[in-house]
């Protein structure tokens, strides 16, 4: 049986429960069991061993953080958070949609974002929306406007109600930055 600093190790050089507990000769559920009892941290690396829509999701988060820099990473501390970051005591979930065709027989093309529970949950929901993996558009939403909501769908260039809510780069990085300290 391998020490509980051998597990801690290995977890941490994979970031993978199944990679981990190979390593070190055990099931992931009892390497899982032994992390968590021990209070060591566990949380996956979506980006490298996630689903296309894990990646996806993980590349936004990583996009939002170089825009926003002083932002809290919650997935870095908590395994599968509630919301993605944390700003001055704000919740901030973050969300990305790639370009796609929208109802069918319509031309239009339109970013869907897809909110579950998070609009109970976080203070703001940032809406990333991607045009070949670039950022073409973002969108800041306040919890009480899209509550009760599970989806919002904003047409490449059509109106749209939510256009109101768009907000530049440089504007998203002053809110959380400076606005919201005053």
């Amino acid at each position: 049986m391998p020490t509980i600093e051998e597990m801690k190790m290995a977890y941490d050089k994979h970031k993978n429960l199944k990679l981990a507990a190979d390593e070190v000769g055990m099931k992931w559920q009892t390497l899982y069991w032994y992390l968590k009892k021990h209070n060591h941290h566990i949380s996956s690396d979506k980006s490298r061993y996630g689903s296309a829509t894990d990646k996806f999701a993980a590349k936004a988060e990583q996009d939002f953080k170089q825009l926003v820099p002083s932002a809290k990473d919650m997935n870095s501390t908590i395994f599968q958070s509630k919301y993605d970051f944390e700003i001055h005591g704000l919740k901030v979930d973050v969300k990305a949609s790639q370009l796609h065709q929208g109802n069918k027989g319509k031309p239009n093309l339109r970013w869907a974002f897809s909110l579950k529970k998070q609009e109970m949950l976080a203070d703001f929901i940032v809406g990333m929306a991607y045009k070949d993996e670039k950022i073409v558009k973002l969108y800041l939403f306040p919890a009480e406007q899209i509550r009760f909501r599970s989806t919002i769908s904003i047409s490449e260039n059509g109106s749209s109600k939510w256009r109101d809510f768009e907000i530049s780069p440089d504007d998203l990085k002053a809110f959380f930055e400076k606005t919201i300290l005053n």
